[in-house]
């Protein structure tokens, strides 16, 4: 089992047409949601297209793209979200190479990224 501050361990689950992935925000404070930067997610080496990717944060759904508008909301490291895309070949029991990088521009540290990077194989639940 691999850890990470990224990916919570094992929380890959077939949702619908597609999957879901459990993350965290790895920082040690909370962020506004307009820092962070859902990068490049892969399933198997496949692309997934970034517009029909959602990130669920303070139960609200919203697509990846309409994260750096969001100023004033903000992600609090104790919370979970949720990455949800769709992956027609989404079967439980399935084995998946996940690769993940999620990009974070705090606010006080100008013209900093902190790149965040997961790349492991995980079974869907």
């Amino acid at each position: 089992m691999k850890s990470s501050w990224l990916v919570v361990d094992d929380s890959l689950r077939v949702s619908g047409d597609g999957l879901e992935l459990q993350i965290r925000l790895p920082w040690y404070r909370a962020l506004p949601l307009s820092t962070v930067d859902i990068g490049e997610l892969r399933i198997n080496g496949e692309l997934i297209d970034p517009a029909k990717v959602t990130l669920t944060v303070n139960d609200k759904r919203r697509p990846v793209g309409d994260l750096s508008a969001l100023y004033e909301e903000y992600w609090y490291v104790l919370d979970s979200g949720y990455l949800r895309f769709p992956y027609t070949e989404a079967k439980k029991d399935a084995k998946l190479e996940l690769d993940v990088t999620v990009t974070l521009y705090p606010p006080y540290i100008p013209g900093v990224p902190f790149r965040n990077n997961y790349k492991h194989t995980m079974r869907a639940n």
